[in-house]
């Protein structure tokens, strides 16, 4: 593997780092196998293999986004722009704040770089946004269309993109369409997920905490124990908080964060 990503253009040396990294949080069970399942559909043994873009877009979600700001960080205008390319490809709030950061680069490519890597980000999750609304147009009635619009909105939204007023817009939408999915499909726990994570954001948490218990209660999971904590750490509810944790790791599907609130060593 690690002979692969020094072979990639673009990837090298920070690419291990990513996968060093990646093999530290990891389970040791291996990367393709074992983590099919959470994934986002990448394929298993008996599948047609992904394309190595695929793979690392991948990879980049499951590590720290520390290693690149390191190199956002460094002397060299070289390793600085390389960052800037990593980051391009990542797209998430994190990696547009530390583009920003590059901004401010004495570097001149290196700024015109983390320019450019922002407006594309940019289109990216906007192009996202346009299809998920064609598609929404092909089939008005399809749920699955509604949680994908919604999620192309919440998507732009966490970027730190947007302004104060822009950013809540798109929460907005967000929240329209996850509505939407849900009436249509209410035993469809991942709507009321999804919605109470915008509930959240909105500011409006007592909302959020029935939405986030009663998606848990449909289909407990790791992802529902995260939003529960979260809406308990929002509201000062300590105990609950460790209650709830300790639950998750009794029914083995705790990660790093609900073992540190039960008390576990991590």
């Amino acid at each position: 593997m690690l002979a692969l990503v020094l072979a990639l253009p673009g990837l090298g040396l920070p690419g291990v780092a990513a996968i060093r990294l990646w093999q530290r949080r990891a389970p040791p069970s291996g990367m393709y196998a074992g983590a099919h399942s959470e994934m986002a559909l990448l394929p298993g043994p008996a599948q047609t293999p992904e394309p190595v873009d695929r793979v690392f877009e991948w990879l980049q979600s499951q590590v720290s986004v520390q290693p690149v700001a390191d190199l956002i960080r460094a002397a060299d205008p070289r390793i600085q722009r390389w960052g800037v390319g990593l980051l391009a490809r990542r797209g998430d709030g994190p990696a547009v704040e530390l583009l920003r950061e590059a901004l401010q680069s004495p570097d001149r490519d290196t700024q015109i770089a983390a320019s450019g890597a922002l407006q594309q980000i940019e289109e990216r999750l906007s192009h996202a946004i346009t299809r998920a609304q064609e598609q929404l147009r092909l089939e008005p009635e399809s749920p699955e269309c509604r949680m994908a619009l919604g999620d192309a909105c919440l998507a732009y939204q966490a970027s730190g993109l947007l302004d104060a007023a822009m950013a809540r817009h798109w929460l907005g939408e967000a929240e329209t369409a996850y509505r939407a999915a849900r009436a249509r499909r209410p035993e469809w726990p991942a709507p009321a997920r999804a919605l109470a994570r915008v509930l959240l954001a909105l500011g409006r948490v007592e909302e959020a905490e029935a939405l986030a218990l009663e998606a848990r209660a449909a289909a407990p999971s790791t992802e529902a124990d995260l939003l529960v904590s979260e809406v308990l750490f929002r509201r000062g509810r300590w105990p609950e908080l460790a209650a709830l944790s300790r639950e998750a790791v009794d029914a083995g599907r705790a990660d790093e964060l609900l073992r540190w609130w039960a008390g576990e060593p991590v």
